[in-house]
């Protein structure tokens, strides 16, 4: 194996800087609003967050390491088709804030759980609530995987060692200044990320001799293959899938995702809310379609050699560390942009964690700690909310140390975000665009939905079922011009065992998971109004007045002269309002 370039003192320096900085924002916010007097100010900044900081922060937590590693890594092995997504997903958010904000400001919540409980009833929020702890958990150690993989790559720390430093910092400040100091961390990360993109695409554009031989290298490894109208469930991308996606993640992370409609809520009304979600599609789209094009970039520069097939020499053997093995081979020459680069990858995982740290804490205190304690005072709150988070920050580290095997971040975070986000989805669209369905209905529904999704995504995920990959090959590597054997990921042998391991899977198995979360989506919506039959003999639960329904459903309802009122939601809207 040929002597690896690691870590210079100033990259060592530009590293430590950007941890450091995260601690100090925390820091400067810990005493905010007199000591976080109240658990608004703590969770929510007082509700008096500023549209900046709001729109830069939605942004790059709903993206981190998954865009800085992930998304280069499957361009690189499988295409750019669901580049496709970036187009729907901003449809989805758009549609997010129309259907689903107004409905949670007029509320008056601050877990958007809450509103589970007066719409339908506690099975059914507490369900839901249980559900969200369990998957945040998952995509948060997932997302840690990414910078982990990258500080493996190019230095002598140990994934144990990454591990254990990236959660203390993300726990600490993140614990210490509440949503404030996660908000204005979010906007120092976000700007190592452009940083780190900007840097990347300069020096890959300019090794590579342009961007017509970029062009050139990509078409002819069948990298600019953008059109793929299959309907095949099992093909890994599909336009069709690909717009499926964005729009059912658009619509379920901005519009029923804690982790991101918390952002929102922090901002004083619902208006100011929706322009954020609007200010949000740019960034969002940016960072997203530059992140799918250094996938093709990255594939140039590694034309003809690819470090995976060759990795006794390259000392890596997973597809997601490629970009930072591109970062430390590349960038090593120049001091300190090595270390600007993997800070910027750090800065995409750190801004997710510390989001997903805050929206835990905030749904175990709202949900379960103050229902069952209502007597706590303000400050043993406040002190039982940080406890939470620390509590949370070292039970993502010991998990991650589980999950640190997988064979793909995307795939991985993508299948834990199916398990919830299309039944949970299902169950907010029915609650806001219907009167049908009551607590009961609800809960057989999204028990249904969770355990289809369940089965199917873990195995899709562990079955054994694997992807064959576009051409991947070392016949340009200097070290085979000695006359030493060719590797292909495409050869004939390869792709007939391929086939033949394949075969033996369980067909449903081989579903690609970008239909995972859709697929759960309807089956929870076809659920939960069968169930309504039995439980409600499909009669409306809620008054068409309610608050629980969203403005949008005024353009097909009509209030009736005489309806049924649900004792049950009126009681809990009236004390809502009074509160």
């Amino acid at each position: 194996m040929s002597p690896r370039p690691f870590l210079g003192y100033t990259d060592y320096f530009v590293l430590g800087v950007s941890l450091i900085i995260p601690v100090v924002i925390g820091l400067k916010f810990r005493n905010s609003g007199g000591k976080h007097a109240s658990v608004g100010e703590y969770f929510l900044a007082g509700r008096k967050a500023g549209m900046f900081p709001v729109v830069m922060s939605a942004s790059v937590t709903c993206l981190s390491a998954i865009l800085m590693i992930g998304t280069p890594a499957e361009v690189y092995k499988y295409g750019p088709i669901f580049v496709y997504r970036t187009f729907t997903m901003a449809l989805g958010q758009i549609v997010a804030g129309l259907v689903f904000l107004p409905v949670y400001f007029q509320c008056g919540i601050s877990s958007i759980y809450e509103y589970l409980e007066i719409r339908y009833g506690k099975f059914t929020r507490y369900a839901i609530s249980t559900i969200f702890l369990l998957q945040m958990v998952l995509y948060m150690c997932s997302v840690k995987l990414g910078p982990v993989l990258a500080l493996n790559t190019v230095t002598e720390f140990s994934v144990e060692a990454a591990i254990i430093v990236l959660g203390a910092v993300c726990t600490f400040y993140c614990v210490v200044g509440g949503l404030k100091a996660v908000l204005w961390g979010d906007v120092f990360q976000s700007g190592l990320m452009f940083a780190c993109l900007i840097a990347v695409y300069a020096v890959g554009i300019s090794e590579v001799g342009g961007f017509g031989e970029v062009k050139r290298r990509a078409s002819a490894g069948q990298r600019l293959d953008f059109f793929d109208f299959s309907f095949d469930f099992v093909t890994r991308y599909t336009i069709w899938n690909s717009l499926a996606r964005g729009f059912t993640y658009g619509v379920g992370y901005y519009g029923t995702n804690q982790m991101e409609v918390q952002r929102w809520l922090s901002m004083s009304s619902c208006n100011r809310a929706q322009r954020a979600i609007k200010w949000n599609i740019l960034p969002v789209f940016c960072l997203q379609f530059l992140a799918t094009m250094l996938g093709i970039i990255i594939f140039a520069v590694f034309y003809l050699c690819d470090p995976i097939l060759m990795s006794k020499e390259t000392g890596i053997s997973k597809y997601d560390q490629i970009v930072p093995y591109f970062i430390i081979s590349r960038l090593h020459s120049i001091p300190g942009l090595t270390g600007l680069c993997i800070a910027g990858i750090f800065s995409g995982s750190l801004s997710t964690m510390s989001s997903a740290l805050n929206s835990l804490a905030t749904v175990t205190m709202v949900d379960f700690v103050q229902p069952a304690f209502p007597a706590l005072t303000k400050e043993r709150t406040i002190k039982l909310s940080k406890l939470l988070g620390l509590f949370y920050g070292l039970l993502c580290i010991g998990v991650t140390f589980i999950i640190s095997k997988t064979h793909s971040i995307l795939q991985t975070v993508g299948t834990f975000s199916s398990f919830n986000e299309g039944p949970v989805l299902a169950i907010f669209f029915i609650g806001v665009l219907t009167r049908k369905a009551s607590d009961k209905a609800a809960f057989v529904g999204l028990l249904v939905g969770v355990c289809i999704v369940g089965w199917v995504g873990l195995g899709a995920m562990y079955g054994g079922f694997r992807y064959p990959t576009l051409p991947l090959e070392t016949s340009g590597c200097p070290a085979l011009q000695n006359g030493t054997a060719i590797l292909s990921s495409n050869s004939a042998v390869y792709i007939e065992k391929l086939l033949a391991k394949n075969n033996e899977v369980f067909p449903l198995y081989k579903i690609s998971f970008i239909w995972i979360p859709a697929l759960g989506f309807l089956c929870t919506v076809l659920s939960v109004f069968i169930a309504s039959l039995f439980f409600d003999r499909n009669k409306n639960v809620i008054p068409s007045d309610s608050i629980c329904l969203s403005p949008v459903v005024r353009w097909w309802m009509k209030s009736s002269p005489k309806e049924e009122t649900n004792d049950n939601i009126k009681e809990m809207e009236t004390k809502n309002t009074e509160h």
